[in-house]
């Protein structure tokens, strides 16, 4: 038996499943013929790269509460904030400022909560009271503040993709866009389902960096995020790493929407082949190396400075909630 690493930081958890010999639910197989009857390994073809831009947020869960309720029983809170933006690349990586969009939320699963103004001198912040009336845990909070950001990016992904002369790039698997352009595509950085069966598995840590797999569909009740029909969906080798490395640790899905013709979908991936690897970052680079591309990088630390330093807020909060908290004990 060889023991080989995977290149994720263990703090980030793993780009992997563990159950890598789960099969596909035979309830909603996939379509592995849409593209070629032979599943092996596919090279695009050399050809021009249209500008791309990619679509990522950041989250943070600022501090947890406890609110007291009107009938005394304490109701989970959360302070949180997140940040959605967007890297454009060409001849070069630049962040489109007028994409990046911060957002303070008090999460709570009470009845009547006012918003927040954390003020300290001349600086503040608000938080927005929103109730999340099926959360009973502080974790339940922390996923409604992380479906709030991934709601935001659909959103800005949805607006910037009507330009179709640019290729944009959505962290994780596609969610339903409203009125979105043609040129979409999801990359999966934490594969959670591998789709295809143990056969197919076995072509993937053969990929060579600037191959794919053939497209294949999956039907629109497969996983967790629905569309409406189906999705495009293949793999790719973003970079060859060091024999220390499963070959599997630099292998990515990408998917896009079921609703367009299988040549567009092609190209797509086509594109993304031809592109990924050149932007995919490495081991000691990223925490998340390959998958995290370096302008994403770069994007995510734009946008957690944004949300201003994770010790100036939580000092904010302490002097704020703590004077409420004296107030309402001394009333």
């Amino acid at each position: 038996m060889v023991v080989r690493l995977l290149p994720w930081q263990p703090n980030y958890g793993s780009a992997l499943p563990f159950d890598t010999e789960s099969e596909p639910n035979p309830l909603d197989p996939v379509d592995l013929k849409i593209e070629r009857p032979v599943w092996a390994p596919i090279t695009p073809k050399p050809g021009a790269t249209s500008p791309v831009q990619i679509v990522d947020g950041v989250r943070r869960a600022e501090a947890h509460a406890l609110d007291d309720g009107s009938d005394g029983e304490p109701i989970f809170g959360l302070f949180g904030s997140y940040a959605v933006g967007a890297v454009r690349c060409g001849e070069r990586a630049r962040i489109l400022e007028d994409s990046i969009r911060v957002e303070r939320s008090y999460l709570h699963a009470g009845n009547v909560t006012p918003d927040r103004l954390i003020r300290s001198g001349a600086a503040a912040v608000h938080f927005t009271a929103k109730r999340v009336p099926t959360a009973t845990t502080a974790q339940a909070l922390v996923g409604a503040l992380n479906r709030a950001m991934l709601d935001e990016e659909a959103h800005l992904a949805a607006e910037l993709s009507r330009d179709e002369s640019v290729l944009t790039l959505l962290d994780g698997p596609l969610r339903s866009l409203r009125s979105p352009g043609r040129r979409v595509v999801g990359y999966v950085k934490r594969i959670q389902q591998w789709y295809v069966g143990p056969t197919e598995r076995e072509l993937l840590p053969t990929l060579e960096p600037g191959e794919r797999t053939p497209l294949f569909m999956i039907p629109p009740s497969a996983g967790l995020e629905k569309q409406h029909d189906g999705r495009y969906s293949w793999f790719l080798r973003l970079r060859q790493l060091n024999p220390m490395y499963h070959p599997l640790g630099s292998v990515m899905r990408l998917e896009t929407f079921g609703a367009l013709p299988v040549s567009e979908a092609v190209e797509l991936a086509d594109e993304t082949t031809r592109l990924l690897p050149r932007l995919s970052s490495v081991p000691g680079q990223d925490p998340r190396a390959p998958h995290n591309l370096v302008p994403v990088g770069a994007l995510e630390t734009t946008l957690t400075h944004r949300m201003g330093d994770r010790l100036w807020v939580q000092r904010l909060l302490t002097a704020n909630v703590g004077r409420d908290a004296r107030a309402a004990v001394y009333a």
